[in-house]
């Protein structure tokens, strides 16, 4: 038989995190006699409640106290999987505690609700296995003792207040993660026509349920910090958009020409691809790969070129999707929306009269509410005609914001449709005009 004693202390952080040390390379069923009705389970969601109910023997309090009240540590259970690089990475972003709408307007940042509970959390980690059942799944790396480090604080503290600030405007129904940068605030609730709306206290519009969480991108810094990140340099007194406008001020206005021979990077060939990135990156991050502030915000870094016109060169696409899969997921599980909820790092090369490519504006933007409802619209258009006709979807012509268009390495780069044949692979674009709208308001 495994030990069950009780072998650690409830109202000791220290106490509490020497037995989480336990679990590392070890699974639950590993260290613990279990039910046979859990030796098969599958749902991600369960194992969080499992390990503190099997493993910790605990029984958390039903309010806004920290899962071990007495030691003051909130209990998290989240996956991870292995990079190509071979170290381990977030699978997904870390759910904290729910949005109250009703009580968040009355809160101050110092004595808020979230803080309360999540200032010390013990952060577990087990290697994501989709066939595995979660009681087998192993904890690959050491329990992690969170607390929010100084440098991070005023971003959170920013991210929290900006949450706070669009529920207060009554405007809870067009909450985004892509709003803030570390702390977001993600969909939690069963999505689709059925979901139950919650009430907000500044209009009379129901609200999505939404959850504080950490992005998957600050929780994989949290694993393990990358070497060769550079930071902004953000502050209590410098905001992460401020820092980067700093960044790229000295180099504003400069043609691409002069860019490269400022920044040492040249273009390999005529056809060089993701070369403005590649100019982008060295503003930002030097001679490192990333900026640590960005890659924690999940920031997706988006170059846009103009015409003399201003007009964009071309529509921006996304991954494509997969004609049978989205016929079975819903909105707000799919890819696109995941999308439409980031935040973006926009930056703008324009062509003069003269017919001289230069950097014209750097900018932050995540999807206006009212834009996130039409996308959502194409979204379910294009699942409602992939089930008729894979052949027949939404055209740029019949929105202002999205369509759907071809996405593949080649002409044989196809997918099985569910009429059965194969079509060229095919994903959601914003339409130029509508990015041309974007770029001239940030």
């Amino acid at each position: 038989m495994k030990s069950r004693e009780m072998d650690y202390s409830k109202d000791s952080a220290e106490s509490i995190y020497s037995h989480a040390l336990k679990l590392t390379d070890n699974s639950l069923s590993d260290l613990v006699d279990l039910p046979r009705d859990l030796e098969n389970l599958k749902d991600r969601g369960q194992l969080g409640t499992l390990i503190e109910k099997y493993y910790f023997r605990n029984n958390p309090p039903n309010d806004h106290s920290p899962d071990f009240p007495d030691a003051g540590v909130e209990l998290k259970v989240t996956g991870v999987v292995k990079h190509k690089s071979g170290k381990y990475v977030a699978k997904e972003r870390l759910v904290l505690t729910m949005i109250n709408y009703n009580h968040i307007v009355k809160e101050s940042w110092e004595s808020n609700s979230l803080y309360n509970k999540c200032k010390r959390m013990l952060i577990l980690f087990y290697l994501y296995g989709r066939e595995i059942p979660v009681v087998d799944r192993k904890f690959v790396l050491k329990p992690l003792m969170y607390e929010i480090p100084e440098a991070d604080l005023p971003v959170i503290k920013s991210d929290w207040e900006k949450i706070q600030m669009k529920v207060l405007a009554g405007k809870a129904h067009e909450l985004s993660e892509g709003d803030t940068f570390y702390l977001g605030a993600c969909r939690k609730g069963s999505g689709g026509a059925k979901e139950k709306l919650k009430s907000q206290p500044y209009s009379a519009t129901g609200a999505p349920g939404r959850a504080f969480s950490f992005k998957q991108g600050y929780l994989t810094r949290l694993i393990s910090d990358s070497q060769q990140d550079v930071y902004l340099g953000v502050t209590a007194q410098l905001s992460i958009e401020e820092a980067t406008s700093l960044k790229f001020a000295p180099y504003m206005g400069m043609s691409i020409a002069d860019l490269s021979l400022r920044l040492n990077h040249h273009k390999r060939s005529k056809n060089h691809k993701n070369f403005h990135r590649e100019i982008a990156t060295k503003i930002l991050a030097n001679d490192g790969t990333s900026v640590s502030e960005l890659v924690k915000a999940g920031i997706e870094m988006k170059t846009v070129r103009l015409q003399v016109n201003g007009k964009p060169k071309e529509s921006m696409s996304f991954p494509a999707f997969d004609f049978l899969k989205i016929g079975t997921e819903i909105w707000e599980e799919s890819s696109f929306f995941e999308k439409v909820e980031r935040k973006f790092l926009f930056v703008v090369f324009k062509i003069d009269i003269n017919g001289v490519e230069k950097l014209e504006k750097v900018g932050y933007w995540n999807m206006p509410y009212e834009d996130r409802l039409e996308a959502e619209r194409v979204w379910k258009d294009t699942q409602r005609r992939v089930s008729i006709n894979a052949h027949d979807l939404p055209s740029l012509k019949e929105s202002h914001v999205a369509h759907v268009r071809p996405k593949a390495k080649d002409g044989s780069d196809k997918g099985l449709t569910p009429q059965g044949d194969y079509r060229t692979k095919q994903c959601f674009w914003l339409n130029a005009s509508y990015i041309a709208n974007v770029v001239s308001t940030i």
